[in-house]
């Protein structure tokens, strides 16, 4: 009796699990990777385009190659945290704490950053030999906190959104002793950041502003230090008139 019982227990439990699958919405999977995620603080190569995860401790958590397209990270903690080549376009990080953080080859465009503490984070390109620089097209790093990060040849050039252009915005930014070796920083507005002792060889600056941005002791694309005149390399410090 026992015995037939556990079986008509496990065959009603089995239709139940069926039809719960079969009544979820078709993208219910994210769900399945935010649960996951939460859950291991791992969700690597995994979709959680759209997904809620603002002020939530993901401190040390790996999401490598992820969709995170529009999610909200919103004030939250993702110090050493891993997203190599991951997909954060229009994502909102703003006021995230993301010291250290791995985003190498990860794609930001249009991405909000402003007010992140972005302390010695590696925003580089990732090793050959598939080799994908981080793209940081039309995002928004306004006050935020980049001392001491990686970011060779990342892309902060324009982002071409609906046949307009967003320019990426660096205003009032801290970037003292950043890596910006080869970088593509084309019409990038730094106005009002201090950049003091930041490496800027061979970076791409036609059309830069550098409007009230301090920029003692750094390196310039041609290998000199910076004397106050960034006019030969394409880039302007003047401000504009009010």
């Amino acid at each position: 009796m026992t015995t037939w019982f556990r079986r008509l227990s496990t065959i009603a439990l089995s239709i139940l699990l069926s039809l719960t699958i079969f009544s979820l919405p078709a993208n219910a999977f994210v769900a399945t990777d935010y649960d996951k995620l939460l859950v291991t603080n791992a969700c690597n190569e995994c979709d959680l385009s759209g997904a809620d995860l603002s002020n939530r401790d993901l401190y040390g958590s790996a999401m490598n190659r992820t969709n995170l397209s529009k999610a909200n990270l919103s004030g939250s903690l993702l110090n050493d945290a891993r997203l190599r080549e991951s997909n954060l376009t229009e994502a909102n990080l703003s006021g995230a704490i993301l010291m250290g953080i791995t985003l190498s080859g990860a794609n930001l465009t249009g991405a909000n950053l402003s007010n992140t503490d972005l302390y010695n984070a590696l925003m580089s390109c990732t090793p050959e030999p598939n080799v994908i620089c981080t793209n940081l097209s039309g995002a928004n790093l306004n006050n935020a906190n980049l001392t001491s990060a990686i970011l060779s040849d990342a892309n902060f050039s324009p982002w071409d959104k609906d046949s307009v252009k967003q320019v990426t915005q660096v205003k009032k930014a801290i970037l003292n002793e950043a890596v910006l070796n080869r970088a593509n920083l084309s019409n990038a507005d730094f106005s009002g950041s201090k950049l003091r002792k930041s490496r800027l060889v061979d970076a791409t600056l036609a059309g830069t502003k550098f409007c009230g941005s301090d920029l003692t002791n750094s390196l310039m694309p041609d290998t000199t230090t910076y004397n106050g005149d960034v006019s030969k390399f394409g880039a302007s410090a003047q401000c504009q008139k009010k």
